[in-house]
């Protein structure tokens, strides 16, 4: 509020009505008195002046208006004052003779000139000197306030602006700052919408750029993908899916890497283990399941609270540089803290660490080097994105990166296991069924002769394809005879057939009255080894 321009002149116009009005006072008070004094001295010099000229000279009253009217005098035509002015005189009426005074009413000079007849009141017309003053006052301060009040509308605008900047900053191109004003401000308001016209225009060729490479892009990848999955070697098929996986995330590290760079990338945070980012960072880097990984993790179980994605990219950058300037090829990751240490032994930088987060950066020494010099540019702008600080240090042949401030909790503890809870109900309900269960598994005798009926249909078969010859094998696309199946017999004959084995059924119900797990052994090895021969077949 102090640094705002309104600001600024409202004390600029309170300093100069305050100057004012002080210079006024001052001329009031020390050089007022002394001209009304003045002013005054010259007001009884006149009248007495008049009234020696009147006296000297014998003038008639005609004569005598006439001359005071020359001097500035006005007449008075009001009654009430006359009169009130002429019995505080006391002049006598109807004497012979002209008689005149001078009165002082209300720092007002008066002539009363009395004759047989008439009264007459002349009052001397010139202005007072505060009166004057009031007026000088009253001029000044009004132009001040109107000053004031120009530019403080030409300045208005102002804040329209300010407000359509701040929108347009936090991405809303569509942002109409034009001002209808001739001055420097509605021009300013003006090139600024042309500016932004031809910033959104830009924006939107960019966008209509990238995506175009990118579908150009992913066009191919989608397809030696799907190539890759007709290659016979597992191992070989594994790592060809994985670079053109790889090739996917690169596409889409660079439109994180554009968004960012543009301001227009949305952060979201979430928890996550280090060990969890060490396996995603090595599957970004390609490193083959069987071989030993190059990444030793001290603390894996340390809690990072960040946006996974965007920091599991600045940590594969400063992992694959520093596996690949180390001189063992190892890389060491760990906490200190609250921070994130990634080490390697190797020479120390020949630079100051600021040079390389420029983008584009070459090193002197290795000017033909691979890459282009957007690694550390990509992990400071990351980093910084998500308000973590990034700092180096050359520590005995150990080169240190330490990202700092994003551990939230240091080998935070795997949950407990949990024994599962034995239930008693189960239990009680396995030893002691409930009596509607009992009874489903109770066999009534129907089931007890359908299952005899069964086993026994499943034993002629079985007698069947073992009486078959094993010289006569089937051909590779013949499928094996089955013995017709009786037709099913009708109600009457299966009737008469009860009746007739009417004695048997004693020996049936001994028999189903056997379970089936008691049935013998030989039947159940026979059923077994038909199935696993049918399944050969």
């Amino acid at each position: 509020m102090k640094h705002s321009i309104f600001f600024k002149i409202t004390i600029l116009f309170l300093f100069a009505m305050g100057s004012f009005f002080a210079f006024s006072f001052y001329f009031l008070k020390f050089q007022g008195e002394r001209y009304a004094n003045d002013n005054e001295k010259q007001k009884y010099d006149k009248i007495s002046f008049v009234f020696n000229h009147i006296i000297s000279q014998q003038l008639d009253l005609e004569t005598i208006q006439n001359y005071l009217k020359e001097m500035g005098f006005i007449q008075i035509n009001d009654n009430r004052l006359k009169s009130m002015i002429l019995e505080s005189s006391n002049i006598p009426r109807n004497a012979p003779g002209i008689f005149f005074r001078s009165i002082e009413l209300n720092k007002d000079i008066f002539i009363l000139l009395v004759s047989q007849d008439e009264v007459f009141l002349y009052k001397d017309s010139m202005k007072s000197f505060y009166v004057n003053y009031y007026i000088v006052i009253l001029m000044g301060s009004a132009i001040l306030i109107l000053l004031f009040v120009m530019v403080m509308r030409s300045l208005l605008p102002m804040i329209y602006l300010r407000r359509q900047i701040r929108k347009f900053a936090k991405g809303d191109s569509q942002v109409d700052c034009r001002i209808p004003q001739k001055d420097e401000i509605g021009e300013l308001a003006n090139e600024f919408y042309k500016a932004t016209n031809r910033i959104d225009a830009l924006n939107k060729s960019r966008t209509l750029f990238l995506r175009s490479i990118m579908h150009e892009l992913k066009t191919p990848i989608t397809k030696g993908r799907i190539t890759a999955e007709m290659v016979e070697n597992k191992t070989q098929r594994e790592r060809l899916i994985s670079v053109f996986y790889r090739l996917n995330s690169l596409i889409d590290e660079f439109a994180k890497i554009e968004q960012l760079s543009s301001k227009s990338y949305n952060l979201h945070k979430s928890e996550f283990l280090l060990q969890d980012l060490i396996i995603y960072v090595e599957k970004m880097l390609l490193i083959d399941k069987l071989e030993k990984s190059p990444i030793t993790c001290t603390t894996p179980n340390d809690l990072i609270k960040a946006d996974f994605e965007l920091f599991a990219m600045s940590v594969k950058n400063l992992i694959d540089n520093a596996i690949k300037y180390s001189k063992d090829g190892k890389v060491s990751v760990e906490s200190d803290g609250h921070n994130l240490i990634i080490s390697n032994l190797g020479e120390a930088l020949k630079m100051d660490i600021e040079e390389y987060y420029k983008p584009y950066f070459k090193d002197s020494i290795k000017p033909n080097s691979q890459g282009f010099g957007l690694g550390m540019y990509i992990i400071k702008n990351t980093l910084d994105a998500q308000n973590f600080g990034l700092s180096y240090a050359h520590i005995a042949g150990v080169n240190h990166f330490t990202i700092e401030n994003c551990i939230i909790e240091r080998s935070c503890p795997l949950p407990p296991y949990e024994k599962p809870v034995r239930d008693d109900r189960l239990l009680q309900e396995s030893e002691h069924p409930h009596p509607a269960r009992q009874n489903q598994n109770k066999e009534t005798p129907e089931s007890k002769q359908k299952s005899t009926r069964e086993s026994k249909s499943e034993s002629t078969k079985i007698h069947t394809l073992k009486s078959a010859p094993e010289s006569k094998k089937l051909a590779p696309n013949q499928a094996p005879k089955i013995a017709p199946q009786p037709a099913p017999e009708s109600k009457k004959d299966t009737t008469n057939k009860t009746a007739k084995s009417k004695p048997k059924s004693s020996q049936q119900k001994s028999k189903s009255a056997q379970p089936k797990s008691e049935q013998p052994k030989s039947t159940r090895a026979k059923s077994a080894s038909q199935h696993t021969s049918q399944q050969r077949r």
